[in-house]
């Protein structure tokens, strides 16, 4: 009895397809269009707390959300065109992978500004390193279907 064939591309690892050349340019471009959206939420953030004096907890998942909205028609558009999967149910994965990372990014802020005291605007940034790669291989994977 065999196996069902697979395509070439789900057969190969998670790291191959993230490194071929075809997942090196989605990556790129979702680094670029993060960088953006990362500046949005940066300065959402600022304005939040800095100015408005709101909680940085959920000042932090305020401006995520925002930032993610404008990420989705980035995303949707130049970092995996072409995807199958409709706009609606395509965003609610989106959000979904989202809130993955942000629960990644408030656990790892809460640890760097909390318990290491290190700047809010500092240890959001790193925070959000590990957390944005983690997502895009949801996205590309799971979400568009492009790896």
């Amino acid at each position: 009895m065999s196996v069902p064939s697979l395509t070439l591309s789900r057969r190969k690892s998670l790291f191959a397809r993230l490194i071929s050349q075809r997942g090196s340019q989605m990556f790129v471009r979702n680094a670029i269009s993060s960088a953006g959206t990362f500046a949005i939420d940066i300065a959402l953030l600022w304005l939040l707390v800095g100015k408005l004096a709101l909680d940085k907890h959920l000042a932090i998942a305020i401006a995520f959300f925002i930032a993610n909205a404008v990420h989705y028609g980035l995303a949707r558009s130049w970092i995996f065109p072409g995807s199958e999967r409709g706009l609606l149910i395509g965003y609610c994965y989106f959000l979904a992978n989202a809130c993955l990372g942000l629960a990644l990014i408030m656990a790892a802020f809460t640890v760097l500004n909390g318990e290491l005291g290190i700047y809010y605007m500092t240890a959001r940034l790193i925070a959000s390193l590990g957390a944005g790669i983690i997502v895009f291989c949801l996205n590309a994977t799971w979400n568009f279907h492009q790896l």
